[in-house]
């Protein structure tokens, strides 16, 4: 009799625990659903449209003290541009790799980088250079579907990781990043190509 009375108490806590774990659960998505930007552990999550993408990004950048470097496909956002300006000016080595789309898109940033001596390359070695990557003084980095666009922030579904003091994910980044830094080509060579 002690064995099934054992045995049905553990029942009933094992099933009040399921219970509880559930509510978490639900106390969890309702709280991660009900907001627009989340940081879990080092990773911070944020979703476009309009939902401060932009925002979460300019201030990864703000936090640069020594290297960025930038991955981008479509870069068009004159804010983001802008913040890494800013980063040049406190010293900041930039280094930027864009598609070569870039260079005769209308609205491209690359006229804007080119022109403030950006260290500046076009990848050619790719049909499409899709990458949207930053990584941050080699130990955070921007991810995700995010181009750096105005329409990315304010029109698509779009979503940016960017993950904190991750030295070692930042090496594997920042490994890709060289390998396409040293097949890509310097913006004015790229004219003289096409």
């Amino acid at each position: 009799m002690r064995v099934i009375l054992w045995s049905l108490n553990i029942l009933v806590l094992l099933t009040l625990s399921l219970f509880a774990k559930d509510n978490i659960i639900a106390q969890f998505n309702h709280w991660f659903l009900s907001t627009n930007t989340q940081t879990v552990s080092n990773i911070e999550v944020v979703f476009s449209p309009n939902q401060g993408a932009t925002d979460a990004i300019i201030k990864a950048i703000s936090e640069a003290r020594k290297l960025v470097l930038v991955s981008a496909y479509s870069f068009t956002s004159q804010t983001i541009a802008q913040a890494l300006l800013d980063a040049k000016k406190r010293n900041v080595d930039v280094k930027i790799i864009l598609d070569k789309s870039q260079v005769s898109q209308r609205y491209s940033s690359s006229k804007f980088f080119e022109n403030l001596n950006f260290d500046l390359k076009i990848d050619v070695k790719h049909a499409i250079y899709h990458n949207k990557v930053m990584i941050i003084d080699d130990k955070t980095i921007i991810t995700g579907s995010f181009n750096f666009t105005k329409a990315a922030e304010s029109k698509n579904a779009e979503n940016v990781l960017i993950i904190r003091d991750n030295p070692k994910l930042a090496q594997l980044y920042k490994q890709d990043w060289l390998k396409h830094w040293n097949n890509a080509v310097a913006i004015d060579k790229y004219s003289l190509k096409k």
